[in-house]
């Protein structure tokens, strides 16, 4: 894991310490699936700043997911010419709320239709309605670009949403690919996601054999 990276939790609660060893102060704790930002490395501890607070401290490596899962790094000035990942990237660190379309927390199509109406667009409520919105398009999984929002689907049924902030890579001869969104899941986060050739998603490494990518919609030019 490299410096300026994000790490992701994997545990249920971990503590957060003063100096890079357990004998000293715990002086916070971080959650499971949060994420944070590396700012230092020493031995097998990382310094950290959480997204929420901004609070610093020191976590052991072994609290975190596969560092081969993190190896990509954003920042809100990458996407200065993207104005939804501009405002969904602000809503990062804010909690997982069923329902929530404020400050104080978003559900994962909550958050999209947010960002979409601050910038002056009605768009429906929920993802299933989102996914069949006039103002969408679907483009193919290879053609994807930042931006696009990404829909996934259990047992055929819309279940969750997202928006890219890179373009799909081929990860295995055209056959597996992995892009990285943001979304509302635990809280408003970045997250890794890998698809196999069966479209199966696994996120942040983990795998659920019932979440499968529905598709990938693009706004149209004129919204």
């Amino acid at each position: 894991m490299k410096i300026s990276e994000r790490a992701i939790v994997k545990v249920s609660v971990c503590g957060i310490f003063a100096e890079p060893t357990f004998k000293s102060e715990m002086v916070n704790q971080a959650l499971k699936s949060e994420s944070v930002q590396i700012i230092s490395k020493k031995d097998n501890w990382y310094q950290v700043c959480l997204d929420n607070d901004g609070y610093e401290g020191w976590i052991h490596e072994m609290y975190f997911n596969d560092s081969s899962n993190l190896n990509k790094s954003f920042t809100q000035s990458m996407f200065l010419n993207f104005p939804v990942i501009q405002i969904v990237f602000q809503m990062i660190g804010k909690p997982y709320v069923w329902g929530g379309r404020s400050s104080h927390g978003y559900d994962c199509s909550g958050l999209i239709q947010t960002a979409m109406n601050m910038l002056g667009v009605d768009f429906p409520r929920d993802a299933k309605d989102q996914v069949n919105s006039r103002l969408l398009h679907e483009v193919k999984l290879q053609e994807s670009l930042e931006s696009d929002i990404v829909f996934f689907e259990e047992n055929k049924m819309v279940s969750h949403v997202g928006v890219l902030i890179s373009a799909a890579e081929s990860i295995l001869n055209n056959t597996e690919f992995r892009f990285f969104m943001i979304h509302s899941s635990g809280m408003v986060k970045i997250s890794e996601v890998k698809l196999d050739s069966s479209l199966l998603a696994s996120i942040d490494g983990k795998y659920d054999e019932k979440l499968k990518l529905h598709k990938i919609m693009r706004f149209k030019d004129d919204v």
